[in-house]
């Protein structure tokens, strides 16, 4: 079924040197890697020893003789250059098929035949011509106006419609009403579009102008075919291109996803929108006919026409008019006994190879296929009749209109496009099966046929069946086949393998393979070469490489200039731009703009758009919207919104939307978060959400998302599983969860030993608690010990955030992670707290936190002095000499009960209380706590704690 055989003596030599040898394709093309020469890949060779290709030049042949002379025993008569050379002029002379010479036709378009061109023959009926009248139809005028305007400048008008929808005859008699008089080209499908724009350039040179028919557009979109250039050149010799194309059809060549918008660090993924469809004027036409269309039917003598019109509430006019129903039913109930089970076996084979991207195809193909339909018990039963009436029945006319199985060329069928559209309907289609896909990666040999099945395996989440499609096409150059290849390789976390394609595509002037090679230079830390690839992608008409140039600008202080490229992305529908633009305006309050923005870019594939426009109906108490909108993106791979549905199905239940004021909202769910721990422990009724938040949290992670880790474990805390918990916080802190890292940094006096001292503080003793002057001298010494970290570790640290991957920088790596962003000035008020509180001890005073900046100094530098009482017993010695021991010395679980007025501080530490730092949270409203937002730490707590401003500061 390959291609077919065009250099067989050349081919039948290099088979035959390769057998001798005993090397594989595979070890020839590794070597050929290594050695640096002109590189030779398996398919390259495989085509080679079929005699389906020959060498692109000397070099190459050259290059394969010498490395299977240096790594075989053959002897030296086998590699003779005056024999091969022979060999190559021989297939670069002869062996090459002969240039097609057709050339387009150039008829009237006002006497061109509308069945030729495409348009669907109807039953024959005595006394009328051979096609019903045409009903107008409420597009035509649109299509009039896009054909007006077209023919004035040149372009292309697009009617896009289902299957059977009139699309082609309403083109053709709009082609016939606007523009009779132009010449009429009506290209070959798949092949190139130079003799089409040679013809049309010669028609304009003598004053004439053309139309050219492009029936089922698909067919004619690709690399030398009908792209970009081809386009404007026909354009600029005034031409109308008039095209059909069904709605699966333009949905597959629609925008996907461009990336995860995380800025510069996030790869631009496949993008399958075609310049040339962006360039074309769409004209839709549904399937369904309007009133006024039934109407302007019901107007018409021709029975065929009338007997449509009787069945339009279940089916459109042309649609019946086409047959499909009767075809539709003709196949769907062919599978009884005494029936055709084998005719329906061989049709839905043929309909299952279409939906995996094949197009026309043998019938002997379908016939191995179709066993596969008849394989269960229940097929056995119905006796299916012999192959050869099968066949008979599935391609036989019953109406003179259309049949199930379509002949397309030699010995080529294809099965009725409206089945298959049919199929693709309905609410629950059955997939296609594995042995129908592999089949259809084994058979397709061209480009086309090849990235086609690539695309339909893609898309159905088959994406080792669809690297296998498109790779040859990739490796011959076919730049979407390539895109493909790069974007599977980073699903498979294999970035350096993408890379190579992205500098292909980038050395093939792809704009989008530019773009992605800025961003793997970007996360290299190489910011220079990273700007030069956008800038060349921005340059070479790329607007979503604008988005990464305002990122740039920006982080050099550029504003203005990066505001100028951000409005650039916006109006270019950059989906990135609506997102950024969607935030700005959730952050000032504006949520119906904010919703607005967010819905553009979530329509062109934006998964972080999808996310963040549930966000604003979850907001809104639209759980129901939220939790749809949260699903696309997570079925799109968004690990944000995998997060937000385990979140949703932790808490269902537990929240009631009801129409209520804001204030009454917060007071029950402040209410709710009071039972939280409590229904935990009990775990009733929500185990079963629980359960099914675990397997989206888990979800969530296995595509990247850290934060998904921690959550899970706060799942499993909040139900009491502490050990799953904590192991879940422990993988997360391992791979740079900062929530998770500081929650195994909190000071918990794990040093320290606990033991009864006589004397120790009584409850009933009313006499006031004061640690002994040893316990003070340790701990003074720790709050210098701690400063004086603090200070080294900030000469070190600055302004730039604390990461998980942090160490040695005094305290602050080990402080909770809501403060890691904060700036110098702030840290420089953190080791003031420090040096406070040990002078309150220089001055003769038992060390009491003024504010939450000074306890969680008091904390760590317990846990500092507990270690070196402890731990280094001959320190505490050194820090306490002259002064007189006691039993109650070195208390420091006393210390940490009675020197602070709480622990509410050390709860930033727990991961599932996060949020709690924020005054709105109604846990922190339930407790009554103040002042743990990082902005607030150094406010005093009382009035009377504030210390002087004119006190002592190392800084």
């Amino acid at each position: 079924m390959g291609e077919e055989t065009r250099y067989p003596e050349f081919g039948a030599a290099v088979k035959s040197l390769i057998a001798d040898s005993g090397l594989t394709l595979d070890r020839i093309a590794a070597e050929s890697v290594k050695s640096r020469r002109t590189r030779l890949t398996r398919t390259t060779l495989s085509s080679w020893q079929t005699g389906r290709s020959r060498p692109r030049d000397w070099a190459a042949l050259a290059a394969f003789l010498s490395l299977v002379r240096e790594h075989s025993s053959l002897p030296p008569d086998r590699f003779r250059e005056g024999v091969w050379r022979a060999l190559y002029r021989k297939a670069t002379a002869g062996g090459a098929p002969p240039a097609s010479t057709t050339t387009p036709k150039h008829s009237l378009a006002g006497e061109a035949d509308p069945v030729l061109l495409g348009v669907r023959r109807t039953r024959e009926s005595p006394g009328h011509d051979p096609l019903p009248p045409y009903v107008t139809r409420d597009a035509d005028s649109a299509i009039d106006r896009a054909l007006a305007a077209a023919a004035e400048t040149g372009g292309l008008v697009l009617i896009r419609g289902d299957s059977t929808s009139g699309k082609t005859r309403a083109a053709f008699e709009a082609m016939i009403r606007v523009l009779p008089d132009r010449r009429l080209l009506q290209p070959r499908r798949h092949s190139s579009f130079g003799p089409c724009v040679e013809a049309a350039r010669t028609l304009a040179r003598r004053g004439e102008r053309c139309v050219v028919w492009l029936d089922d557009l698909e067919h004619y979109l690709g690399p030398a075919q009908l792209d970009e250039v081809a386009l404007r050149q026909l354009a600029l010799s005034g031409a109308v291109l008039i095209a059909t194309m069904r709605l699966s059809e333009h949905h597959r060549r629609a925008p996907q996803t461009t990336g995860t918008a995380k800025g510069g660090d996030a790869y631009a993924r496949i993008d399958l929108s075609d310049p040339v469809l962006k360039a074309a004027d769409v004209i839709d036409l549904h399937r369904k006919w309007s009133d006024g269309e039934l109407a302007r039917a019901g107007e018409q003598t021709d029975p065929r026409l009338r007997e449509a019109l009787a069945h339009h509430q279940r089916y459109g006019i042309a649609e019946y008019l086409s047959a499909g129903p009767h075809l539709w039913d003709r196949w769907r109930t062919a599978r009884y006994a005494g029936g055709n089970p084998r005719g329906h076996a061989l049709v839905s084979a043929a309909i299952d190879l279409a939906r995996a991207g094949l197009g026309p195809v043998p019938i002997d193909l379908i016939a191995a296929l179709h066993t596969d339909y008849l394989a269960d018990e229940e097929s056995a039963m119905l006796m299916p009749e012999p192959l050869d009436e099968a066949v008979a029945w599935a391609t036989r006319d019953p109406l003179g209109v259309s049949r199930l199985l379509v002949p397309a060329g030699e010995d080529l069928w294809r099965p009725f496009e409206y089945l298959v559209d049919m199929l693709a309907q309905l609410p629950d289609p059955p997939p296609v099966p594995e042995s129908v896909r592999e089949a259809a990666v084994r058979h397709a040999s061209s480009v086309h046929e090849r990235y086609s099945v690539g695309v339909s395996c893609y898309e159905a989440g088959r994406k080792d069946m669809a690297f296998r499609a498109f790779l040859p096409s990739a490796e011959s150059g076919h730049v979407d086949s390539m895109l493909y290849v790069g974007s599977i390789l980073l699903d498979q976390k294999k970035e350096a393998a993408a890379e190579t394609w992205w500098r292909r595509l980038a050395k093939a002037g792809n704009t989008r393979g530019m773009l992605n090679l800025g961003v793997r230079h970007s996360r290299k830390g190489r910011r220079a070469k990273a700007e030069k690839w956008w800038r060349r992608a921005f340059e070479g008409g790329l607007p979503d490489a604008a988005a990464r140039l305002a990122d740039v600008h920006a982080d050099r202080g550029e504003h203005e200039e990066a505001e100028r490229l951000w409005n650039l992305a916006l109006e270019a529908e950059v989906p990135d731009a609506f997102l950024r633009f969607g935030l700005l305006a959730h952050e000032r309050g504006d949520l119906e703009e904010a919703r607005r923005l967010y819905a553009k870019g979530a329509v062109r594939g934006h998964r972080e758009c999808t996310t963040n426009l549930a966000q604003v109906f979850f907001g809104l108490g639209r759980l129901e919207e939220a939790e749809k909108l949260y699903l696309i993106a997570a079925g799109a791979g968004d690990s944000v919104a995998m997060r937000a549905l385990g979140t949703l199905e932790e808490w269902r239940g537990r929240f009631t939307p009801v129409a209520e004021s804001r204030e009454d909202r917060a007071r029950r769910v402040a209410e709710t978060l009071e039972r939280l721990f409590e229904d935990a422990e009990r775990e009733g009724t929500w185990d079963a959400t629980a359960k099914s938040a675990e397997e989206w949290y888990e979800r969530a992670f296995q595509h990247g998302d850290l934060m998904s880790l921690r959550l899970l474990g706060n799942l499993y805390q909040r139900r009491g599983k502490y050990r799953k918990a904590h192991k879940c916080y422990r993988r997360a802190a391992k791979l740079g969860d900062p929530a998770s890292f500081a929650y195994f940094q909190r000071p918990v006096l794990a040093g320290a030993v606990w033991r009864e001292i006589p004397g120790s503080p009584d409850e009933a003793d009313d006499t006031p608690w004061v640690p002994s002057p040893r316990t003070l001298r340790v701990l003074e010494a720790a709050l210098e010990i701690e400063a004086d970290m603090a200070a080294d570790g900030l000469r070190e640290l600055q302004e730039r955030p604390v990461t998980a991957r942090d160490w040695g920088l005094g305290c602050f790596d080990q402080l909770p992670s809501q403060t890691w962003n904060q700036g110098l000035q702030w840290r420089r008020r953190m080791i003031q707290a420090f040096d406070d509180l040990a002078a309150d001890i220089k001055e003769g005073r038992v060390p009491r936190p003024r504010c939450t900046g000074e306890e969680m100094a008091l904390h760590l530098a317990l846990e500092q002095a507990a270690a070196i009482t402890d731990d280094s017993p001959d320190l505490a010695e050194e820090f306490t000499e002259g002064v007189p021991g006691r039993p109650d010395d070195y208390d420091w679980f006393a210390c940490k009960d009675l020197m602070f007025e709480d622990h509410d501080v050390l709860m930033l530490y727990e991961p599932w209380m996060e949020g709690i730092e924020s005054p709105d949270s109604a846990v922190n409203q339930h407790l009554g706590m103040v002042h743990l937002r990082p902005e607030d730490w150094f406010k005093p707590f009382r009035p009377e704690d504030e210390r002087d401003p004119a006190r002592p500061s190392r800084y």
